[in-house]
């Protein structure tokens, strides 16, 4: 099954993203959208698990979030990851934040020690919005729009091991299972 480790972003921030979404699609040439119930914050990618790893995926992440209280992040800038024309990845990140950096980082440690390659790549908080997308409006503007949106802060109190599937020809993000923050 492919999987990540992940955090739901709550009801609030998932309608001020598709309410910022609305106001996009005023700009867009083309692109797709991401439906809100996908709306996430991936801290770790996993790809391809076997079945019988659930477990012991399960006990690492509760080892990583030993001694990491619940904390709260806010949405800060919308960004983008590059493609060959369009923006490959248009998103919502967050505030820089000690404690969900350092949970990426536990995470991160804790997998490799059971077999999982650490990443590469700076991590970067965030929240996809949109992909293969072309807009009429430079990202400064993107942004300019951005900050006129209101931004509730996001508890971050749990976090989810999902499948990623495709149903109904469509991506679907699936929790496996899910370790609080204590």
């Amino acid at each position: 099954m492919r999987a990540f480790i992940g955090i739901d972003i709550g009801e609030k921030a998932i309608e001020q993203i598709v309410r910022f979404q609305e106001t996009l699609k005023n700009y867009t040439v083309k692109g797709r959208w991401t439906y809100k119930d996908n709306f996430h914050i991936t801290l770790k990618f996993l790809g391809e698990i076997e079945l019988e790893d659930i477990s012991k995926i399960e006990e690492t992440v509760k080892v990583a979030v030993k001694g990491i209280s619940p904390f709260y992040i806010r949405l800060s800038e919308v960004g983008f990851f590059r493609g060959d024309k369009e923006m490959r990845v248009l998103w919502v990140g967050t505030e820089e934040n000690e404690f969900l950096n350092k949970l990426h980082y536990k995470i991160d440690n804790e997998l490799y020690k059971i077999g999982f390659a650490k990443d590469e790549r700076k991590f970067t908080s965030h929240i996809t919005i949109a992909r293969d997308i072309r807009l009429s409006i430079d990202i400064e503007e993107v942004n300019n729009l951005f900050e006129k949106q209101e931004k509730e802060a996001i508890l971050v109190d749990t976090i989810f091991l999902y499948e990623s599937v495709i149903q109904e020809n469509r991506r679907k993000y699936i929790p496996i299972f899910s370790v609080p923050l204590k």
